[in-house]
């Protein structure tokens, strides 16, 4: 279940813990079990206040932020944390290392897909 996210948006989520985390959708695949895998990367950093679409230049800010590496994880799990899209940046070839290394990975069965909660990656 892919929670209405597109590749490219830049999502918030409000975190157990009371701060708000961030990340971005890199390619959204459909798994052969009816599942969608969201390949994803967290942003570097965390926020105590919410961060919305028309805080311009918070967004533009985070865009800035070191990303953390890729991970492939099931649509439910992000949809559980409802998602709030805030922004939007563009995926570029370059972006996609990490995930072409996964799903090759993957397609020999050798990689698979985190089904754990998003917070805990």
């Amino acid at each position: 279940m892919n929670p209405g996210l597109s590749e490219g948006d830049i999502c918030t989520y409000l975190r157990s813990d009371g701060v708000w985390g961030f990340f971005w959708v890199q390619r959204i695949d459909a798994l052969a079990d009816g599942r969608d895998a969201l390949s994803l990367r967290k942003f570097a950093v965390h926020a105590r206040d919410e961060v919305l679409r028309e805080h311009l230049d918070d967004v533009r800010e985070l865009k800035s932020k070191p990303l953390q590496g890729h991970f492939p994880i099931v649509g439910t799990r992000v949809a559980e944390v409802e998602p709030r899209v805030i922004g939007s940046m563009p995926v570029s070839e370059a972006d996609l290392e990490g995930y072409r290394i996964w799903r090759a990975a993957y397609e020999q069965g050798e990689a698979g897909v985190f089904t754990v909660a998003l917070e805990e990656i």
